[in-house]
């Protein structure tokens, strides 16, 4: 499997985990954007790790390598952060960081892998919300899932073609297989590697 297929993996962990293990007003920009180098290589971020299931409260950061001076500096900054366990050399062309999710965010880890999201602790929500820098009455998608908008549960009833119950939550329950990282993943092709 490509980075770029690997990148294509449509996780919630990147929407839901990976602020939660950032510094305080940490935005998603510190961590990724297409632009610039080095956050252009971030791939994508996993709750699960095929080669590590002992680590079952850790999210899984993966980046494109590369062996330009500037990379390895901002791998230190973003290591240096307190949630920071440890970082691995995969392949010959992406790096993992893990980060261990904070005692006081355990309950909205066991919320995640449920599928409640509506039911985060309020600090959670905001700390999520900070990070996109959006707020609770924004029409962005994890506003409308964390606070049951009427405008996402519209949404999703369009797209099923039926009404939901006033009490569901409006996003699907992680799927194991797509939050996980797979051995398979890992990349043999050098010509990846910028």
């Amino acid at each position: 499997m490509t980075l770029d297929e690997i990148k294509k993996i449509k996780t919630k962990t990147v929407a839901y985990l990976l602020p939660l293990v950032t510094p305080r007003n940490a935005k998603i920009t510190d961590f990724k954007e297409e632009e610039f180098f080095p956050k252009c290589n971030f791939i994508n971020a996993f709750r699960y790790c095929e080669e590590f299931p002992e680590l079952t409260k850790h999210v899984f950061v993966l980046y494109k390598y590369s062996p330009i001076a500037g990379f390895e500096a901002y791998m230190n900054k973003i290591k240096s952060n307190s949630c920071f366990h440890s970082y691995i050399d995969f392949d010959k062309v992406s790096v993992m960081l893990i980060y261990e999710i904070p005692f006081e965010c355990l309950n909205t880890l066991a919320l995640f892998d449920k599928g409640s999201y509506s039911k985060f602790r309020v600090e959670d929500k905001k700390k999520i919300l900070d990070f996109y820098s959006a707020t609770s009455s924004d029409n962005f998608g994890p506003s409308g899932v964390l606070y049951k908008k009427e405008w996402r549960r519209l949404e999703i009833e369009k797209q099923i073609g039926m009404q939901l119950p006033q009490d569901a939550e409006l996003s699907s329950i992680p799927d194991v297989q797509e939050e996980t990282y797979y051995l398979k993943y890992k990349v043999n092709n050098e010509q990846e590697v910028i």
